[in-house]
């Protein structure tokens, strides 16, 4: 049970993160575009923290271009 509370936090962020890059994306004025952004990375900076603290790896972007991590073999 504690392990979900914790995942259903990180997702709050992230779900807070998108709907601010949303808002941002449809700002009338170059401030408020700015502040948006600014809250926008803020909260995908606490998502990121918190899976750290769980000890998980972060969650990649959705349709990220990154390459994935390579997994060390036993040679």
């Amino acid at each position: 049970m504690f392990q979900a509370r914790e995942l259903f936090k990180e997702s709050k962020f992230r779900r807070s993160a998108a709907a601010c890059g949303l808002f941002a994306a449809n700002a009338t004025s170059l401030l408020d575009r700015e502040l948006l952004l600014r809250m926008q990375r803020s909260l995908l900076e606490r998502a990121y923290n918190e899976d750290w603290l769980g000890g998980l790896p972060p969650i990649p972007p959705a349709k990220s271009n990154a390459l994935a991590v390579p997994s060390r073999r036993a040679t």
